[in-house]
């Protein structure tokens, strides 16, 4: 089943749990929810840490968009959950105000 959380710059990252339940997660897409082209935001980036706060991935979203969809980037990655994974996004300390809705599927099953 396809989940989504909503992520603006003062709420910038959320975790999942393993005591939940939840052993992979699948990052599938971002979405701008205002009128901000990723395309255009290269200090926009998406990171994944674990439960020691090391990055695990950390990627910058414009190099994962398609030219006919500037605000959509889609990632398509899975990860484990050992105990918790933090997922988050960074602006290299640039004021940036986004809006940005992550959809992800905890434990997929293919």
């Amino acid at each position: 089943m396809m989940n989504s959380i909503l992520l603006t710059p003062e709420k910038n990252r959320f975790q999942l749990f393993k005591r939940d339940g939840i052993s992979i997660v699948r990052i599938d897409r971002l979405v701008s929810e205002n009128e901000m082209s990723f395309t255009h935001f290269p200090a926009l980036s998406l990171a994944v840490f674990d439960d020691a706060n090391l990055v695990l991935w950390s990627e910058e979203l414009h190099t994962y968009v398609q030219a006919d969809t500037p605000k959509e980037a889609s990632i398509g990655r899975d990860f484990s959950v050992w105990d918790s994974l933090t997922i988050g996004i960074n602006t290299r300390q640039e004021p940036l105000d986004f809006c940005i809705r992550l959809y992800y599927i905890n434990n997929p099953s293919d």
